[in-house]
């Protein structure tokens, strides 16, 4: 047998690690296992994102993989990277960082965390499991354990309901239900329609927009709103947290970005007039004709005469 070492025994070997405490803290136990894959093929792409020199001023190391291109690498569909990036992102094991416009999200791959209990439990000494007498492991394993058993391994086999592409789905049909209830401008509509993907990761209410621009509807124009709320939408980092607070910071640097240009210019609103007082207004404006005046001016001199002869 040979001691040299060959380069397909070596790449036959290669593994990819897999954190313990995924499996033993609380914190951790509810991931699903394409999650906990997931770190494991990132954490391996560490080195590669070195050698591409993909880390920021403070030495941090990231990627720059959109969802196809994760897609392909996990080898799973775009729900799903989305849903396993809701996942790591929930635990705090994946931080995504918005760089604007033609530029792709930088994601940065988090350690795991062990608190006082996983150490405790990682150092725990092992008990050694007592021998069973013959008789004991017979009454053990009976039929009655057997149908447990085999109903424990069923259990095994179900699918895992907590998260999966039915959930994404279910939360797209809902974005699209909400964005047809909305009362907002085409122009705004279009904006929302185009970040859509970021509106379900941030479960951002889209009543809290609606109601902030009609707030503000005499601030901006309706492409300077939606320029503001492009902007929002596409280039804050990490998560927006309050949409609300976001919008205003927004509407009130557009607002001085404008002055400073000299091009603010308050948006003009049709005020709406009921049918009904237009035309009364267009009677009592209209001419009375000339054989009308001279018919009351006979009557009033006639009526005058026969006064006059009583």
């Amino acid at each position: 047998m040979s001691k040299k070492y060959n380069v397909q025994e070596e790449a036959a070997e290669r593994f990819y690690r897999l954190p313990k405490v995924f499996f033993t803290s609380e914190r951790y136990k509810k991931l699903s296992n394409d999650a906990k894959i997931a770190f494991a093929i990132l954490q391996d792409r560490l080195e590669l994102s070195i050698r591409n020199q993909w880390f920021d001023e403070e030495g941090n190391i990231y990627f720059l993989y959109g969802n196809q291109q994760l897609g392909e690498l996990l080898n799973c569909s775009k729900p799903t990277v989305i849903k396993i990036k809701k996942e790591l992102h929930s635990t705090e094991l994946l931080e995504e960082r918005r760089m604007g416009l033609s530029q792709s999200n930088r994601l940065y791959l988090l350690k795991p965390v062990a608190d006082s209990s996983d150490v405790e439990e990682w150092t725990k000494p092992e008990k050694e499991p007592s021998a069973l007498e013959p008789q004991q492991k017979l009454k053990s394993f009976t039929s009655g354990s057997q149908n447990s058993l085999l109903q424990e391994v069923k259990n095994l086999n179900t699918n895992d309901t907590d998260l999966n592409d039915t959930d994404f789905s279910d939360t797209e049909s809902k974005i699209n239900l909400d964005l047809e209830k909305l009362e907002l401008p085409e122009s705004l509509l279009q904006v929302l329609r185009k970040n859509k993907e970021r509106l379900m990761d941030d479960e951002i209410n889209l009543e809290e927009i609606e109601n902030h621009y009609k707030a503000h509807q005499e601030v901006l124009s309706v492409y300077q709103y939606a320029d503001a709320l492009q902007y929002s939408l596409e280039r804050t980092p990490g998560r927006i947290k309050s949409i609300t607070a976001r919008m205003t910071k927004a509407v009130e640097d557009k607002k001085k970005w404008l002055l400073a240009q000299g091009t603010l210019v308050a948006p003009t609103r049709e005020e709406l007039v009921p049918k009904w007082l237009h035309e009364q207004a267009e009677s009592l404006m209209e001419p009375v004709p000339n054989e009308s005046l001279e018919a009351e001016k006979a009557e009033l001199l006639r009526r005058l005469q026969m006064r006059k002869s009583l």
